[in-house]
């Protein structure tokens, strides 16, 4: 493992407190598309539509988050177990359940959208362009994956239990149809904690430079996949600039 001097742990805390505040660039808590699911604004065919991107966004994660593993084996032990940890809690259906792929499979597919359109199902340019930001943010190294997804998660955890109380209570989805967003709530706490338990390795390996500008553009690209989100939902080819009301 690599050893940051004593300064640079100091530090850490300061340097992890600045890229959690890039979150209000575009605090995705108020993003158009979740307000509209909790004003209740959008039906149950559009909710759908818009989960079908996020299908398309995971399928795609799922896909990075392997190549930032395979990359982390190489330059860092700590990174690759914590990242190994995450990719098997999220990416495989093994003895901890479903993967994320398949719970959001679920829910589009009980929601009346055919399993054979998924296959054929074209990302929004929303969508496209998120997905284009987070293989960018990969290829940066293992690290700035890790930080970049581990701050997104960070909020993302406090965000799933408004969503699947308004997709159960406002929309009629059984629980078991909403529990990507019922289990994503403790894990992704999880999964934000194990990223920044490597703050000052990925410093290390990536500069602090590095790294900031990958938690900035992972919290663009998370309003950009909620832009393809409402696209698809309404037709609408708007992109939100992260100002509330």
């Amino acid at each position: 493992m690599l050893c940051a001097p004593t300064e640079q742990r100091i530090a850490m805390p300061a340097l992890k407190d600045r890229l959690l505040g890039l979150y209000d660039l575009l605090p995705f808590h108020h993003h158009p598309f979740w307000m509209a699911v909790k004003r209740r604004e959008l039906s149950p065919e559009q909710i759908i539509l818009g989960e079908v991107q996020h299908w398309i966004r995971t399928r795609a994660g799922r896909i990075l988050r392997r190549e930032a593993l395979e990359a982390a084996q190489d330059i860092s032990p700590d990174i690759f177990e914590l990242l190994m940890r995450t990719y098997l809690e999220e990416c495989t259906y093994d003895s901890t359940g479903p993967s994320h792929l398949d719970l959001i499979e679920r829910l589009v597919t009980q929601g009346g959208y055919a399993r054979a359109r998924l296959d054929t199902a074209i990302a929004t340019p929303g969508n496209s362009a998120a997905i284009a930001l987070y293989r960018d943010i990969g290829r940066r190294g293992a690290g700035c994956h890790m930080l970049g997804a581990g701050a997104v998660e960070f909020f993302y955890c406090t965000l799933c239990p408004d969503i699947f109380a308004a997709y159960v209570g406002h929309y009629g989805m059984t629980a078991q149809q909403a529990e990507t967003y019922f289990i994503h709530g403790p894990m992704d706490a999880e999964h934000a904690e194990r990223a920044f338990a490597v703050l000052d390795e990925a410093v290390a390996l990536h500069g602090e430079a590095a790294i900031e500008a990958s938690v900035r553009d992972a919290f663009v690209a998370t309003s950009l996949h909620y832009d393809g989100m409402l696209h698809a939902a309404t037709g609408d080819l708007e992109y939100w600039n992260g100002q509330i009301g």
